[in-house]
């Protein structure tokens, strides 16, 4: 008995620490918001003044004439638009490898576990010459088509098709189904959960895209705000550090969020037929 309660205090305490460690970053940020410039490299962890968080507010929507908000709406358009597309192509190639038996099915499989062990980066260099050649670098083109490509969301899909039972099929062909109505009224609902899963994962990724665009994009009205944000500075051209972390806090809220609007839907599955 007192072996167990000497282990249970010591995972408690454990636990606790491991939340502050991931908690506390979020904390300085949001106290970094209360304070101007000076405050900020005097290292103390206390909040600043409420008048410091408006004056810092104001400052990011209103830097360059609200250059902030075209950040954001370009992140939301990259991350909501490519993160859907995505996983939607990545639904239809899951229902397809559940459906139908065709010639090179489990190779192609295999290709598609290969390649989602490749990291993103690892293509920026190929992607930035192939668009360069097409004339769509400094576009959003450049930055959501790649995005429209999840290889892992594939993976996953196949996996999440696999718990839908084969007498689901059965009676939707039964029932003089065709491939579009069983996928979009009998098949889809059972493999949403794993849809708004995918969706959510890749729209994190998308949101935190900052290699990518900083590749192919130019122009500052097209960027993203994981990228925008780096570019705040003052009119002689050094950073404004009381904003950038304004900017930082604003730039997280959208996806804590998502996380729990959408968190009851969050269902990883990792089973294989």
């Amino acid at each position: 008995m007192i072996r167990s309660r000497r282990s249970y205090v010591v995972i408690t305490v454990i636990l606790v620490l491991l939340a502050v460690y991931f908690i506390f970053p979020f904390y300085w940020l949001t106290m970094g918001t209360t304070k101007n410039v000076s405050q900020l490299f005097q290292k103390s962890l206390l909040p600043g003044r409420p008048s410091h968080l408006m004056q810092n507010i104001s400052g990011v929507f209103n830097y360059q004439g609200g250059v902030f908000l075209n950040w954001m709406a370009n992140s939301f358009l990259y991350a909501t638009v490519g993160a859907f597309v995505g996983v939607f192509v990545a639904a239809l190639a899951g229902y397809a490898f559940r459906k139908y038996d065709f010639i090179g099915k489990r190779l192609l499989f295999i290709f598609i576990i290969a390649f989602a062990m490749v990291p993103g980066f690892a293509t920026t260099l190929p992607i930035f010459m192939m668009f360069r050649d097409i004339n769509l670098l400094d576009t959003r083109w450049a930055v959501l088509l790649p995005s429209f490509v999840n290889i892992f969301a594939v993976y996953m899909m196949v996996s999440y098709w696999n718990q839908v039972e084969d007498e689901v099929f059965d009676a939707a062909a039964i029932d003089g189904a065709n491939d579009l109505t069983t996928f979009f009224k009998i098949g889809l609902p059972n493999v949403i959960p794993g849809f708004i899963t995918l969706f959510l994962l890749a729209f994190v990724s998308s949101w935190n895209n900052f290699f990518l665009p900083l590749v192919v994009l130019n122009s500052r009205v097209r960027m993203p705000l994981i990228l925008g944000i780096t570019t705040i500075t003052d009119p002689q051209g050094f950073p404004v550090y009381n904003l950038t972390l304004t900017a930082s806090f604003f730039t997280i809220l959208p996806l804590l969020i998502m996380f729990v609007s959408l968190q009851r839907y969050f269902k990883p599955q990792m089973y294989m037929r």
